[in-house]
């Protein structure tokens, strides 16, 4: 059997709870054509596995854990806004991270030990970034342009400092309502 997988970081109360403010205000700007993240579902991916057998995972999973050991506690900052690709077509509404230099390392040693492993490597540079929303299929260009202007006059300034002091291996089940996050395995950092 297989399980969508992917490894991230949990997000702290409080910086859950700044972003489902900037949620419920983006919600109250009239934009229909986005399909919102629950609050406290929302984290920091660092690499999307995708389909895994159980094999796979336990493969993945020392690797982390071999990773998470040698890896220090990072700080990052929570600022900012804006959209994938950019304001005049989004397609993904985020939150930006102000990130040291090891979360960049941290993500390229996932990156290499996933590529390993056998998963696909990401094409795109790694962005680090907190998913708000995605824009749906059927959003009409007065929708696009709408939300742009929407996320260009929203002011995100620093939203706070959260520590990453653990990985988590997530299971990922799909559902009409949204996805569903269940962690299989936390790996401290202890670098």
């Amino acid at each position: 059997m297989l399980i969508r997988a992917f490894i991230a970081v949990e997000l702290p109360p409080h910086i859950q709870k700044e972003l489902e403010i900037i949620l419920i205000n983006l919600q109250e700007s009239g934009v229909r054509s986005v399909k919102w993240v629950n609050p406290h579902a929302i984290h920091l991916t660092l690499k999307f596995l995708g389909e895994s057998s159980p094999q796979e995972l336990s493969q993945i999973a020392d690797e982390i854990r071999k990773i998470a050991a040698t890896t220090a506690p990072l700080e990052v900052q929570v600022q900012g806004i804006g959209a994938f690709p950019n304001l005049k077509r989004p397609r993904v509404v985020w939150v930006g991270l102000k990130s040291p230099p090891g979360l960049f390392r941290l993500q390229k040693a996932l990156e290499d030990a996933a590529e390993q492993i056998g998963y696909p490597r990401e094409e795109r540079e790694f962005s680090p970034h907190l998913t708000l929303g995605r824009v749906k299929r059927e959003a009409s260009p007065t929708e696009l342009t709408l939300l742009g202007q929407t996320i260009a006059q929203k002011s995100v300034g620093t939203l706070g400092t959260m520590m990453i002091n653990q990985l988590v291996l997530f299971r990922s089940d799909l559902k009409p309502e949204g996805a569903i996050y269940t962690p299989l395995a936390h790996f401290p950092l202890n670098g």
